[in-house]
């Protein structure tokens, strides 16, 4: 990976989704799925323990983490991670809301064990709504539980169908659902537009700028940063896909102004995953 210095007086972010797929980057994290978008992937590096990857996050100023469980082979990983630096790095889990019961077992089995804070379910691996009855048990669960939920929005990355992820279906979730922590990611293109709409519409939706590099990121969605989406934007790059020098030297050319970088940064994350991650 390449490498940038740490910039003086920058603010120091949480990173709000990675996938633990850097792990294994011959698996679905790979150029299998994602090659077409980011040539280089399989060339990011892995981390052999929690430690080297927190080393390399602080060359750029990134502080803490949410690290999705993307596999239940990275589950010891990640959960010894958190155990570890318990305010460095937080657990989300990836769940099949197609496998019913047995998979919400697995989310209480791994929040008790791993402490996860955070299910990530993309809608392109299901080509189902996210207003489809099989997701609505476990938005239920994430509210008993207390944590959040994390949906991908707009087209996805592998060649799949990709109208599943419109965001005018997190306006009916948010609706039915007010107690949950809503966090769409991947920015929302071609549907930027009712993304932001969604968002400014409910309280409980919010956004992690993921997966899209940052100099391709929509006009639009820099303004929404700066003004109406002060309080609902959170810094992310789903690494691999982005590379963490990169997406901190791009997002530094957008200008997001001084006064919103630690909401946009830090705070944000620390509402949304109600949990006090230690930047420092």
């Amino acid at each position: 990976m390449k490498g940038i210095a740490a910039v003086a007086d920058r603010i120091r972010a949480v990173d709000s989704l990675i996938n633990s797929s850097f792990l294994d980057l011959t698996g679905e994290g790979g150029s299998g799925a994602l090659g077409h978008l980011f040539r280089d992937i399989e060339d990011r590096p892995s981390f052999a323990d929690p430690e080297a990857l927190l080393e390399a996050l602080d060359a750029v100023d990134i502080g803490a983490c949410v690290i999705s469980i993307m596999e239940p082979a990275h589950a010891h990983w990640v959960g010894e991670a958190h155990r570890r630096h318990p305010r460095k790095i937080l657990p989300a889990l990836l769940v099949d809301p197609t496998a019913g019961m047995d998979e919400i077992r697995r989310v209480v089995e791994y929040h008790e064990r791993y402490n996860v804070r955070c299910l990530r379910i993309p809608p392109f691996r299901y080509t189902l709504p996210p207003t489809d009855r099989a997701y609505w048990p476990f938005y239920v669960k994430a509210i008993e539980l207390g944590i959040a939920v994390s949906m991908n929005v707009g087209m996805p990355g592998p060649r799949v169908p990709g109208w599943v992820q419109d965001p005018r279906y997190y306006d009916e979730v948010a609706y039915h659902f007010p107690e949950l922590r809503l966090v769409m990611t991947h920015c929302g293109q071609p549907w930027t537009d009712a993304a932001i709409a969604t968002i400014a519409h409910w309280d409980n939706v919010f956004m992690s700028t993921t997966s899209v590099a940052p100099k391709y990121w929509p006009d639009a969605l820099v303004q929404f940063i700066n003004t109406r989406g002060r309080e609902k934007m959170m810094f992310g790059t789903e690494f691999p896909t982005i590379p963490w020098d990169r997406a901190r030297e791009e997002i530094d050319a957008r200008g997001i102004r001084d006064a919103v970088q630690p909401l946009y940064y830090v705070e944000n994350a620390r509402r949304v995953f109600d949990w006090d991650f230690d930047v420092d």
